[in-house]
């Protein structure tokens, strides 16, 4: 099942900025008097009142003080959503610091052993989808010869200074991955993306290629038709189709490498 804390948390801090952009917006409405703006419709065109807080009468306001309406409207409308996002803040602060999904799998992994052998889990846990993506996933695929190896720390083989520097900080940071699987394409093709990850929070695979040449024109060429054949196979860049580039002038931007990963894992 997937985790959307992090999703309910990102949430939960873009309405308390929110929050924070109508708090400052009140000094626009120092100097107004309390109460509200009616507004109502003649022949069509609408017509504003204003009635005084603790008073029944209310009082017209001309067209022309268009200005006047406008920050009166606005103020109603800040302080109903004021309201209305700090109640929702609130509840959802609440069932942020409840949540916790996996409760599911540590559920069944506090069992011990003997219990285990006898349980079917709700759901497979993370250890076996894990488990199970590897079994399906398998790496080093593609049958061309490297013409230079690279070791990786997981002991692996592969064929660039970048991909074992991306190799290396995938395992760094426990991410299931698989180097070179076999990917078949729409049209039957079958070829072999540089990596394939797993998001155990999201349980997606995501493909990655590097493009190591990208300052050779036949190169970026051959590789662009690539990614179109990976898209029209209903791989989605940026979400389960990542892409490195570099060349002779601009090397591997690591950084730039990590925030990708952050943003698909």
């Amino acid at each position: 099942m997937i985790d959307y804390k992090n999703e309910l948390i990102e949430q939960f801090n873009e309405i308390r900025g929110m929050i924070n952009t109508l708090e400052k917006r009140k000094a626009r409405y120092k100097g107004f008097e309390g109460g509200k703006i009616l507004v109502t419709s003649c022949r069509g065109v609408p017509q504003y009142y204003f009635r005084k807080k603790c008073d029944k009468k209310r009082e017209y306001i001309r067209s022309e003080r268009k200005d006047v309406i406008r920050l009166l409207l606005q103020r109603d409308y800040d302080e109903k959503l004021l309201r209305e996002l700090k109640s929702l803040m609130k509840r959802m602060e609440i069932f942020i610091k409840g949540y916790d999904i996996e409760i599911i799998d540590k559920i069944y992994m506090g069992l011990c052993r003997g219990r285990k052998e006898m349980i079917s889990p709700i759901q497979l846990t993370e250890e076996m989808r894990i488990e199970e993506w590897y079994n399906k996933l398998n790496g080093g695929k593609n049958s061309v010869e490297m013409a230079v190896a690279y070791k990786t720390i997981k002991g692996e083989a592969v064929r660039s200074k970048s991909e074992k520097i991306i190799a290396d900080y995938l395992y760094s940071m426990k991410v299931p991955y698989v180097y070179e699987p076999e990917f078949v394409l729409k049209d039957k093709r079958h070829v072999f993306p540089d990596f394939a990850l797993y998001s155990a929070r999201k349980n997606k695979t995501i493909y990655w290629e590097h493009l190591g040449r990208v300052d050779d024109p036949d190169y970026a060429v051959k590789n662009l038709k690539k990614l179109i054949a990976y898209e029209k196979s209903g791989l989605v860049l940026g979400d389960t189709l990542l892409i490195s580039t570099e060349c002779a002038e601009s090397p591997l931007d690591f950084e730039t490498v990590k925030k990708k990963l952050e943003a698909v894992l």
